[in-house]
């Protein structure tokens, strides 16, 4: 049976993917690792994509005249020391990872929790949110951080209380981000 991967095998970097149930792994030096951080951001991932939270980011990027790239796979690769996750797609189909290089992606987004000052749950739906942007064929990290804080901007518009003050600090920080990323890309 050919691999799922095949056409991710150019990255060199131990990976673990869950297809339609199946996990294949490549050039990992820590299989076990690997595929249970696939196992769980696999689960995550599906669990976001069929939450309310994922059902109305799927409808936005509707309204904007985009769609996702055949999402075929869920799991975990080794992206370097300072990646959170990772969307690798070729156009047409593809596939999004966490990062597992000695640190699970919850640790990563607790992380960034901290340093945005706003709870982990909210860090991993900007995230998630964040990926599935790129998905959605936003590729610089300044577009797609211009669309997500569209986003959560409109969230913050259609919500109250807890829930609108979560979107209006996403949005803040999407902005941000946008704009070191614009410094970045001149």
């Amino acid at each position: 049976m050919k691999s799922k991967l095949s056409h991710f095998e150019r990255y060199d970097m131990g990976m673990a993917v869950i297809h339609d149930g199946v996990t294949d792994v490549h050039n990992s030096d820590n299989a076990y690792a690997h595929v249970n951080e696939a196992t769980r951001f696999d689960q995550l991932m599906r669990s976001y994509l069929s939450s309310e939270q994922g059902q109305h980011f799927l409808t936005y990027i509707e309204s904007r005249n985009r769609k996702l790239v055949e999402l075929t796979g869920y799991g975990t690769a080794d992206l370097g020391p300072s990646t959170v996750a990772a969307t690798i797609h070729n156009g047409l189909e593809g596939i999004i990872v966490s990062n597992y290089q000695g640190k699970t992606f919850q640790e990563r987004v607790e992380q960034m929790a901290i340093q945005y000052k706003i709870p982990a749950d909210a860090m991993q739906e900007y995230v998630l949110t964040h990926e599935l942007a790129h998905a959605a064929g936003y590729k610089s990290e300044a577009e797609t951080e211009g669309f997500i804080k569209d986003f959560f901007t409109s969230r913050a518009f259609q919500t109250q209380g807890e829930t609108r003050e979560k979107y209006t600090s996403l949005a803040k920080i999407a902005a941000k981000r946008e704009y070191e990323a614009d410094q970045l890309e001149e």
